[in-house]
C-alpha cells in the first residue's frame, strides 16, 4: 500500500483497499459522507482533528491496522494534533476474575515483550525477521514495532506488502518493489545515519528464496537501510535475527477478547463470566485472529452457545480484515498447507489424528511411524521443516516438546 502525496488520495486508496464505499465508511466512523468525499477529493484539505480521529478509529476498530498507521504516519508527519480518540479503550469491561482490556490499542494486548525484542533486534542488526503461524498478529506487530521506532530512521518508514504477489515473482521483481517504496532522495553506497530507512516488508512466505536474495542484495546495496520482514518461515540466512510470535498467553488472550467483544457489542455484560472466557480463549489457543472472530459473533450468539460450539463453527468465520487467503483461518491454514511437500502433508494428518504433544522420542516408539517416514533422520528434518514453516509448535527445554495448534488441527482433518 504507496501513500499518496496528500491525505485525500490517501484515505480514497486505504478505504478502496478495505473494500468500503465512502457511504460505509461513513456509517463506520460517524462522520457525514460529505466530510468523506470532501477531504478526499480535495475540497477539504485540513480537516478537523476530531473528524479525522474518527475516521481512522474506523480502520482500527475493523482490525484495519495498516490503514490506521499510514493515516497516522501521514497525519503527524505533517502536523495534525493525535486525538485521544485513537486509544479507544472501552471503559466497563470486566468478568469476575478482574480481567480488564490493556491499555493503548487492543491490537497490542501481550505484545510488550514481543515489542521490546524487535526493537532491540533492530538495534543490534539490520535485517529481522518476525516468524509465527497465520492469524497470530506478525504483520499488527510490524506495524507496532515500525511507529515505536520511526524517530530513529529520518529516511522514513516504508511498507512493502507481498501477500497478494504472485508466486512467479523473482529477485528483481521484489527487489523493485522494494526500491520503489523507497524517497528518490536515497543516496546510494553513503551509509548515513541521517538517512536511515526502515522497510516493512509484509507476507514472504510465499517468495521465500527471491525474497531472502532480495533483501541480501538490497542491504549490501543500501548501507543505510534496515529491513523487517514478516513470514510464517523462518529465514535461514546469514545476518538474520528472528523473533518468533507466538499465541497469547491466557490471561492477555482473555483480555484481548474482553476488548473486542466490548467493541462488537457495546452493551454486552460478561460480568460474572470469567470461567466461559477463560474457556473459550484455551478453546482457540490463544491465537488473536480466532479470538478476534470469536468476539464478533457474540452479537448474535450467547457465550455459553458460542463455548458449546466447535472449533470448526469459528475458523470458519471471516474477518474483514486480511488478504483473500486470510479471510478465514480456515483459507489461511489451508494457504499453508498448500505449501507443503506430499511427506510434509502427510506427516501432518498423522500427527492431528495419533498425538496431542510429542517429543521425537515419543514418534519413534510409535509401530505405524514408518507409514510416515522411511527413516529416523528423515523424520527428523521433516518435524524441522514443518516447525520453520509454523506448522507445529516447539517448546525448547532440555527435551524439545512438539504440538498442533488447535485451530490447525482441526483444519487439517477437515482437509482429508
Amino acid at each position: 500500500m504507496r501513500q499518496g502525496n496528500n491525505l485525500g488520495g490517501l484515505l480514497a486508496r486505504q478505504r478502496m483497499d478495505a473494500g468500503w464505499s465512502q457511504e460505509e465508511l461513513a456509517d463506520r466512523s460517524g462522520v457525514s459522507v460529505r466530510t468523506v468525499r470532501n477531504i478526499e477529493t480535495g475540497a477539504v484539505q485540513s480537516p478537523r482533528n476530531s473528524s479525522l480521529s474518527l475516521v481512522v478509529a474506523a480502520f482500527q476498530e475493523a482490525g484495519l491496522f495498516e490503514a490506521e498507521y499510514v493515516l497516522r504516519d501521514f497525519t503527524d508527519r505533517n502536523g495534525t494534533e493525535r486525538s485521544a480518540a485513537l486509544s479507544g479503550r472501552p471503559a466497563g469491561v470486566s468478568t469476575s476474575n478482574g480481567v480488564r482490556p490493556g491499555d493503548g490499542h487492543d491490537w497490542l494486548v501481550g505484545r510488550k515483550n514481543d515489542i521490546s525484542r524487535t526493537c532491540d533486534s533492530l538495534h543490534r542488526g539490520r535485517w529481522t525477521t518476525l516468524v509465527g503461524p497465520g492469524g497470530v498478529g506478525k504483520t499488527k506487530l510490524a506495524f507496532a514495532v515500525a511507529d515505536r521506532v520511526r524517530s530513529q530512521f529520518a529516511g522514513g518508514v516504508s511498507i512493502v506488502r507481498l501477500g497478494e504477489t504472485s508466486e512467479d515473482h523473482d529477485e528483481t521483481a521484489i527487489r523493485h518493489a522494494v526500491c520503489a517504496a523507497l524517497p528518490a532522495e536515497e543516496s546510494r553506497g553513503e551509509g548515513s545515519a541521517a538517512m536511515r530507512r526502515l522497510v516493512v516488508i509484509d507476507n514472504i512466505e510465499h517468495l521465500q528464496t527471491p525474497a531472502v536474495r532480495a533483501c541480501q542484495r538490497l542491504l549490501a546495496e543500501f548501507p543505510d537501510l534496515w529491513i523487517l520482514i514478516t513470514s510464517r518461515h523462518a529465514v535461514a540466512a546469514a545476518g538474520v535475527k528472528t523473533v518468533e510470535v507466538r499465541p497469547l498467553s491466557a490471561v492477555d488472550a482473555e483480555q484481548l477478547f474482553l476488548y473486542r467483544a466490548q467493541a462488537a457489542c457495546s452493551d454486552l455484560d460478561l460480568t460474572g463470566r470469567g470461567s466461559a472466557v477463560t474457556e473459550i480463549c484455551r478453546k482457540l489457543d490463544g491465537m488473536p485472529f480466532a479470538l478476534e472472530v470469536a468476539a464478533l459473533r457474540l452479537r448474535s450468539l450467547s457465550i455459553d452457545t458460542l463455548l458449546e460450539a466447535p472449533v470448526r463453527q469459528i475458523v470458519t468465520q471471516p474477518s474483514v480484515a486480511g488478504l483473500p487467503h486470510q479471510r478465514t483461518l480456515v483459507e489461511s491454514v489451508t494457504w499453508s498447507y498448500g505449501m507443503l511437500g506430499e511427506e510434509e502433508r502427510r506427516l501432518l494428518h498423522w500427527l492431528s489424528a495419533s498425538l496431542e504433544a510429542f517429543t521425537i522420542k515419543d514418534l519413534l516408539g510409535r509401530p505405524d511411524r514408518e507409514a510416515v517416514a522411511d527413516d529416523v533422520p528423515h523424520l527428523v528434518d521433516i518435524i524441522s521443516d514443518l516447525v520453520d514453516r509454523s506448522m507445529l509448535q516447539v517448546g525448547r527445554g532440555s527435551e524439545y516438546r512438539y504440538s498442533m495448534l488447535g485451530h490447525i488441527r482441526e483444519v487439517i482433518g477437515m482437509l482429508q
